[in-house]
């Protein structure tokens, strides 16, 4: 397969960056040649929910008794989070149930401005540098936290609101690189691959000084399944290792969690376990599965809700100067009824609330329903977009993936590290065009969509 100038094929919008005055763009492969890996069937957001929904069955198994005070299912309320699930798997295949993935790849390439995936890189360095700068002066500070039990340096460095949140840019920039790359309709430079080996490293070395493990997952996560759009399987050999990907996922996860979970509490209970590896094995699973304990135990325990506060379907929004003091003044610390309810009937170690229960505490039963309905239209429509390589769901799908992915511990999209993560995307979304690709001789071109982007 060869490269093509894509003026050979007739007009097009002309080069987003200066300095490049034809694209060369390689031409998409003919059906035949190898299967899309944004077939793979976990890739679709109603199967990833019900391998999710799979996970959620067995929390009652759980031997909560060990962990916290109090255990909270199953009832009525466990049975409800399932409900959640599969309106959000059923409105998601409502959507996209239907693609069989025969339908032609867009004759379009995406062009992501160098400056724009440049100013991202900076904005995110310069953030991890201004919030660790301490750090780097005093290595010394995370081995004696590490020594003293601590396991992290969150008690010695604060944060800079407005200023180490950038470091989230980081996330639209590893999304940018993968369609930089993909659609290979730009060269991407040496600058680019470094620096996206300095967002890893500097999320790597956050993860063990801030005890903040997504900071790792959520760019690996969000990476590679922008990148998976782009990848081809060829050969039976390939294609059957990718369809069974999710089973080698847990024995890599809990290999990366015990190597956090060493240097973060393994002293502490070095005592209780055999191992690293049982440790490590039982804690991860306490993460999620009193995630759900913990966000029933708040329906059960308190009974002001649904207080529609949008203080847990827009966590962001408490954030933001005018409208965030307002929300706090209308309706108070919000937060803090969880805190104490931690106090008094969980353990505020384990202190995730899960991303299903929120929601109910936040806007009731029937608006946790057409919440996740909602939910799941949109993570439909985002895949149809990324399984098409529109410019819109190669963006935000990735990140919708990462949702379900946590949602049994968090809700990833409502979050507050998600907002500026999505402030950069829209960045590269109004930034970016699209450009005929080259396509091969004696190949037909499907006329684009009206409108894609």
């Amino acid at each position: 397969m060869s490269l093509i100038p894509a003026t050979a094929r007739g007009p097009h919008p002309g080069p987003a960056t200066p300095g490049e005055p034809v694209w060369l763009v390689r031409a998409p492969r003919p059906a035949g040649e190898g299967t899309p890996m944004s077939a793979l069937w976990w890739l679709h957001p109603a199967m990833a929910v019900l391998v999710v929904l799979l996970l959620y069955a067995t929390f009652p198994t759980f031997d909560y008794a060990r962990v916290v005070p109090q255990t909270y299912l199953p009832g009525w309320h466990y049975a409800w989070g399932a409900c959640l699930l599969l309106a959000l798997a059923s409105a998601a295949w409502a959507v996209a149930g239907q693609d069989r993935g025969d339908a032609p790849l867009q004759p379009l390439a995406h062009t992501v401005p160098a400056w724009a995936t440049a100013l991202l890189l900076v904005l995110t360095l310069f953030a991890y540098g201004f919030w660790f700068a301490p750090l780097a002066a005093n290595p010394q500070m995370l081995g004696d936290a590490i020594a003293s039990g601590q396991g992290n340096v969150r008690n010695s460095i604060s944060t800079t609101p407005g200023v180490t949140t950038m470091t989230q840019f980081g996330v639209a920039y590893v999304i940018g690189y993968a369609i930089r790359v993909g659609s290979q309709a730009q060269r991407v430079r040496l600058w680019e691959h470094l620096g996206l080996a300095a967002v890893l490293a500097a999320a790597v070395i956050r993860s063990f000084a801030w005890g903040e493990r997504l900071a790792v997952i959520e760019l690996v996560v969000c990476g590679s399944v922008a990148a998976f759009a782009f990848r081809r399987l060829r050969g039976a050999r390939a294609r059957r290792l990718a369809t069974l990907l999710p089973l080698f996922v847990p024995p890599l996860a809990l290999v990366a969690f015990a190597g956090t979970e060493y240097f973060r509490s393994w002293s502490h209970y070095s005592r209780e376990y055999d191992s690293l590896w049982q440790f490590s094995f039982d804690r991860l699973l306490s993460y999620y599965a009193t995630a759900s304990n913990n966000g029933i135990g708040l329906l059960v325990e308190n009974h002001n809700w649904p207080q529609y506060s949008g203080r847990y379907i827009a966590q962001w929004l408490y954030l933001m100067p005018v409208v965030g003091e307002a929300a706090q003044r209308a309706f108070g610390d919000v937060g803090s009824q969880y805190q104490a309810f931690l106090m008094q009937h969980a353990r505020p170690e384990l202190n995730n609330q899960s991303g299903l229960f929120q929601v109910v505490f936040d806007i009731g039963y029937i608006g946790s329903m057409l919440y996740f309905l909602a939910l799941g239209l949109v993570f439909g429509r985002l895949w149809l977009g990324w399984r098409r390589r529109e410019l819109g769901g190669l963006l935000f799908y990735p990140p919708c993936v990462l949702c379900i992915v946590e949602l049994l511990r968090i809700n990833y999209l409502a979050t507050t590290r998600f907002f500026p993560a999505a402030l950069g995307l829209l960045l590269i979304y109004v930034a970016a065009r699209s450009v005929p690709a080259a396509w091969p001789r004696g190949v037909p071109v499907p006329p684009p969509p009206e409108g894609a982007r």
